[in-house]
């Protein structure tokens, strides 16, 4: 065998295909000649003034519109048509009337006008080799094609080019354009039966190879960083369809179907993409297999795709797979993400990244340290120890601004301060972020750490009372994020705070309803919310057993546990059991063993509330109270603030009452009526807000009981005006927003 005939056989290579993916297509030949006229006419002005109406505008125009058509795929001819006669693409008329006077031509001048071609964009290169680079560089690529092509590929241009023409005249005429009048007399002077191959010849390509390439890596990107301007995915799809259809061995547009159906959650084409992409990828050559880092990149994609599935096996197999081929190519950033992924379905918490850090890791770092930060945090390490980790990531992420790193290091922060209650620092931290600008980057990032961010504003502005500053948030974040994964975030706050704002006015079928539809996103969180729905509705028994079904799930956090426990014992003390501060005790200790400032503050409202209702002992529930009472005021939400108003200013006036000694009651005990009724005064303005804050929040039956509140307390006073004013202001309450009655007195 000869060296020649040994250079041929490579029958183990599949990506080789005798399929031309870059040819001359009659669109191609169209945006030629356009560029001709161009050049004719941009002559004639330079030498002749004629037109004179030929300015920068139309040459601008020309520009954008030349980019466009070397940029996208190839489109029938009434589109290039419509784009010729656009406002924003639209010609000069000389230009126009001389770009149809030649397409008009073709069948009279015949193939020649091919051979005629070839000399043109000699020409127009030798001419232009200097000023028109990029133009020049497309008249290369249609030259060097027209050269390698033989007398019976020109035949087969030539007719395919006068069909694609034909076929576009047609169109137009039917559809009634007015600007290509002349299209008739030229179908009917020449009886013409076009024969009927595909618009872009039998060996061509819709899309070349550039051109796929280009509109891959713009719509990955978008995907990525800015959903909202990517394709839709219906329409993407047929993009992708089409690539695959010309270029059926390209591995990079399965992947971009790949990512296209998982934003719509079509699992199975995701998994099915996702193969095509691993099998063209494996398909590269022996040759080339060291090289291409293509193959182990696939691995790990099926490897979290299963990981999402819950298919634990499969995907420690294709872990196991990415680490093998990772460390074949010494490929070390695909081995760090391998590792960190080993980590998670293992169980296990990554390990700190060493102090000398190789920068090509520097991504892979980063999310090791994140999901540290994530199982720390659940795990019950110190607050200072995890913070100090994150300042050590956000030393890193400064580095190389990568913003992707930037915005999880903030939304990873936010989380933290929310988790540890300090509710204004996260709400500060998602502000900061939210408020990053790219303009002069010219980009918008749409990561995950700005969905999240936004879920926390919705909340945030929810839980103070500004229900329309969160509707707002909330649907620039349905705007903005519309696929998931990223939804998944919203839709969870959207339930979550309509279900909320449903309790605190009283909708029970409403709340239950929300809380149902929320159980297939978060089952803990739903699980809580109808066990709180429930004891408001003060049915205790079905309250009772969604509690215990809550307490006995290990997999809840801490903080889950805290509230399951806080409703336990409220739940305890309305049916008068004594094991309510047993179960006030035990949250304690779950809020101190894991730093959670904010939930032992709320646990020791509740003491303090027990201790008022049930032992009537205000002054220790007042020393109780102040214990967590500046957690509550600075980071808490609006109802968490109304009720330590309402609970501070009742245990002041109560132990106001109860601390004048007996010596100077008096007989009718007039002077401890005296003392009462100065605390009162004192205390109004505080139950003032309290209403406010409760009637902000739409919670009417909490604002209502304070007004029982305040007219039972001026009527044990004897002050009959008082008392008939909120009476009045109650029965106005009442008339004007109804609230069901058993939801009185619950303090929750």
């Amino acid at each position: 065998m000869s060296k020649k005939e040994s250079e041929n056989v490579c029958f183990w290579l599949p990506n080789q295909c005798i399929k031309k993916l870059d040819a001359l297509t009659p669109h191609k030949l169209a945006v030629v000649f356009l560029i001709q006229e161009y050049m004719h006419l941009k002559k004639a002005v330079e030498t002749t003034h004629q037109p004179p109406d030929f300015g920068p505008g139309d040459r601008k125009r020309f520009c954008l519109l030349l980019l466009k058509l070397i940029q996208c795929p190839d489109m029938p001819y009434k589109d290039l048509h419509g784009l010729l006669v656009s406002p924003v693409y639209g010609l000069h008329r000389v230009h126009l009337e001389e770009f149809l006077k030649l397409m008009k031509t073709l069948k009279s001048v015949g193939i020649d006008v091919l051979f005629d071609l070839y000399n043109e964009i000699d020409k127009l290169i030798i001419d232009n080799s200097n000023s028109f680079h990029i133009v020049s560089l497309y008249l290369r690529r249609v030259f060097v094609m027209l050269e390698k092509m033989n007398f019976q590929e020109m035949i087969a241009l030539y007719r395919t080019t006068l069909a694609y023409y034909e076929k576009g005249v047609r169109v137009l005429r039917l559809l009634g354009e007015q600007s290509l009048s002349d299209c008739d007399s030229f179908m009917k002077a020449n009886q013409y039966t076009p024969i009927d191959p595909p618009d872009h010849g039998t060996l061509a390509s819709k899309w070349s190879i550039k051109q796929s390439e280009l509109f891959i890596a713009q719509q990955k990107s978008l995907l990525e960083e800015n959903e909202v301007r990517a394709l839709p995915p219906r329409e993407l799809q047929e993009r992708v369809n089409e690539i695959i259809h010309d270029r059926p061995l390209y591995s990079r547009v399965y992947f971009l179907s790949y990512l296209n159906a998982v934003r719509v959650r079509d699992f199975f084409n995701a998994l099915q993409s996702l193969h095509n992409f691993f099998d063209r990828t494996s398909g590269a050559g022996a040759l080339a297999f060291s090289d291409n880092k293509d193959y182990q990149y696939s691995s790990l994609n099926l490897a979290i795709l299963h990981a999402q599935f819950g298919h634990r096996k499969q995907a420690l197999a294709s872990l196991r797979e990415c680490i093998m081929l990772a460390q074949e190519s010494g490929d070390h950033t695909c081995l760090h993400l391998a590792h960190a992924w080993l980590y998670q379905l293992d169980g296990h918490r990554p390990p700190l990244p060493e102090k000398n850090l190789n920068s090509k890791l520097l991504h892979a770092t980063s999310l090791r340290i994140v999901a540290q930060l994530r199982t720390s945090c659940t795990a019950g390490e110190l607050p200072s120890r995890l913070f100090s980790v994150l300042m050590i990531n956000d030393h890193l992420n400064a580095q190389k601004s990568m913003m992707d790193l930037v915005a999880i290091g903030i939304a990873e922060r936010t989380a933290l301060w929310t988790v540890y209650g300090k509710h204004e620092l996260a709400s500060l931290c998602a502000q900061v972020l939210l408020n990053g600008s790219l303009k002069s980057l010219d980009k918008t990032y749409n990561g995950d750490g700005i969905c999240q961010a936004l879920c926390a504003t919705v909340v945030r502005l929810a839980l103070l009372g500004d229900y329309s500053l969160a509707i707002v948030t909330l649907q620039h974040a349905k705007d903005r994020f519309p696929r998931y994964p990223q939804s998944h975030h919203w839709i969870v706050a959207d339930h979550y705070v309509s279900s909320l704002r449903a309790i605190y006015r009283g909708r029970w079928a409403e709340a239950r309803r929300e809380c149902l539809q929320l159980y297939p996103l978060d089952t803990q969180l739903a699980r809580l919310l109808l066990a709180h729905v429930t004891l408001a509705k003060q049915d205790y028994n079905a309250a009772r057993d969604l509690i215990r079904e809550l307490l006995a799930d290990r997999t809840i956090s801490a903080t889950t546990r805290v509230r399951t426990l806080l409703l336990s014992a409220n739940v305890q003390a309305q049916l008068g059991q004594t094991k309510a501060f047993n179960v006030l005790s035990e949250a304690q200790q779950v809020a101190e063993q894991y730093h959670l400032d904010y939930e032992r503050a709320v646990v020791e409202l509740h003491y303090a509330y027990l201790l008022l209702s049930f032992f009537h002992v205000p002054h220790r529930a007042l020393v109780t109270l102040r214990a967590g009472l500046d957690t509550i005021l600075a980071d808490g939400p609006a109802y968490d603030k109304a009720r330590t108003l309402f609970l501070f200013a009742r245990c002041t006036i109560e132990a106001a009452a109860n601390g004048v000694p007996e010596s100077e009651r008096g007989a009718d005990g007039e002077q401890a009526r005296r003392w009462r009724q100065q605390q009162l005064t004192t205390m109004l303005p505080m139950l003032e807000q309290a209403i406010g804050l409760f009637e902000k929040l739409e919670c009417y039956s909490k604002a209502k009981d304070v007004y029982v509140y305040l007219a039972f307390a001026y009527h044990e006073l004897g002050l009959v005006d008082e008392r008939n004013g909120y009476a009045c202001r109650y029965r106005l309450l009442e008339v004007e927003h109804p609230t069901p009655k058993q939801f009185l007195n619950v303090f929750l």
